[in-house]
């Protein structure tokens, strides 16, 4: 069994629901509501399959994706083509850019693909390092609600077509692991299917803890939201929204 996204890349839109364009205005409404500086430069960190990416390139920023899966980013590629989107295939906790930006959008609980407090804080130094002083960092997480009543230790079913993904969980509250174990079935004709698997693995973090964690890291908390309509986080929201300004960041220059 592999780890990653190479078993779903081709898949991940038609089985995601994620509301892309909803992200976007919620994006948009931050770095017109809490960024000090003007932006034009913009990282999308962990950008997949680059649906987010190509969506704010149309809005006329230069953006730059980043992200550890080459099946995503291949995906990325064909979906930014003629964007001017400039592509990489980097990990979030080592990553360089060739110059700086002026806001950080970083989507669908990448971080909570980091799986210690050491990693993250690595990842948000990197972001205040490429960040100019005054610009913001907007990105989620997935709440303790969610691991512990919705994922928990219960399994999924989607169906792609003839295909189907079967999605069972294993949360392990103690240690605040979840894992995702993930099971593709390819329809090859007269009845016959192939099976591909993979795992994933996820930490919850406490809101707080990531608080502290982006304080200690050249970031000053803006808002925590329940949702991208900017709603109060609540102990049964299921994602966490952060909105960060750089304190700590490069000045513009």
């Amino acid at each position: 069994m592999n780890t990653g996204f190479s078993l779903i890349a081709s898949c991940y839109d038609r089985i995601n629901s994620a509301g892309y364009d909803e992200y976007l205005a919620f994006f948009l409404e931050c770095i017109g509501r809490f960024s000090d500086i003007e932006v034009k430069e913009v990282l999308d960190l962990g950008c997949g399959t680059g649906e987010l990416t190509e969506r704010i390139c149309k809005r006329g920023y230069d953006v730059v994706g980043v992200d550890g899966s080459e099946e995503m980013l291949a995906e990325a590629f064909s979906k930014c083509a003629g964007t001017g989107a400039l592509l990489l295939c980097q990990d979030m906790r080592d990553f360089e850019l060739y110059g700086t930006v002026q806001a950080t959008v970083c989507t669908y609980d990448c971080i909570n693909y980091l799986l210690s407090t050491a990693d993250v804080g690595k990842c948000f130094s990197l972001v205040n390092n490429y960040t100019e002083k005054g610009g913001l960092f907007v990105f989620d997480v997935n709440a303790p609600y969610r691991y512990e009543k919705i994922f928990a230790d219960n399994a999924y079913v989607y169906e792609d077509g003839d295909d189907m993904l079967v999605w069972q969980n294993r949360y392990m509250k103690k240690r605040g692991i979840c894992d995702f174990y993930l099971s593709y079935f390819t329809h090859e004709g007269d009845g016959v299917y192939s099976r591909g698997d993979q795992v994933q693995r996820q930490r919850c973090y406490a809101v707080r803890t990531v608080e502290k964690l982006l304080r200690d890291n050249g970031f000053e908390l803006c808002g925590v939201f329940g949702g991208v309509d900017m709603s109060p986080f609540t102990e049964e929201s299921e994602k966490a929204y952060f909105v960060a300004k750089s304190v700590g960041g490069r000045a513009q220059g």
